[in-house]
């Protein structure tokens, strides 16, 4: 009966996948630094509720399939931030297709996303190599508030004025263009007031 017991202890604590299953640890970290942290609110001249509905509704339409303007996307300054901290030169490979970043938000009076209707060149892009030593880091900066495929599929808009949270995660590349490690930054926090 003991050893029956040992052995449910033994799966219990062991790790579930086997080891082509789970990804090695990055010797790279992502920090999403928000250089401006606030931003004024600006609804067109409707109420934050009207602001939401209205978005709400374009995003519902896009979503359908169907022809839509989405509002102009909002102005950010963001930096995707990558920093080696091994003790080794590290090379990534950042900007091709394969590499995606995303965004979360949360909070304030909302927050509505949707699919930014553009038009995008067939080509496939290959990403490009970048070696950084150890405690060095390589910035991606972000002007507009969207992400997904090559920065631009998906817009994002907070709804009102309020306090908020940013996170972002980024799809690491390999040197052929397949995915490898995938990045989280921790929250930083964003402020929208009113205009």
């Amino acid at each position: 009966m003991k050893w029956f017991l040992l052995v449910l202890t033994v799966f219990a604590h062991a790790p579930t996948g086997s080891a082509e299953d789970r990804a090695p640890e990055s010797p790279v970290t992502l920090k999403l630094v928000a250089k401006t942290d606030t931003y004024a609110f600006d609804g067109s001249g409707k109420t934050t509720a009207e602001y939401k509905a209205a978005l709400e509704e374009t995003a519902r339409t896009l979503e359908k399939g169907e022809r839509a303007n989405p509002p102009k996307p909002l102005t950010v300054d963001l930096v995707l931030q990558f920093t080696n901290t091994s003790k080794e030169e590290v090379t990534i490979h950042v900007r091709g297709d394969a590499n995606v970043y995303t965004f979360e938000l949360k909070g304030g009076a909302g927050v509505v996303t949707m699919k930014n209707p553009v038009a995008f060149t067939e080509e496939f892009r290959l990403p490009r190599p970048v070696t950084l030593a150890p405690g060095k880091s390589y910035e991606i900066p972000v002007k507009t508030f969207a992400d997904g495929r090559r920065g631009l599929s998906r817009l994002l808009f907070w709804t009102g004025p309020g306090e908020y949270t940013l996170s972002a995660k980024y799809t690491l590349a390999d040197k052929d263009g397949g995915k490898a490690a995938e990045l989280t930054s921790e929250p930083v926090k964003i402020t929208v007031t009113d205009k």
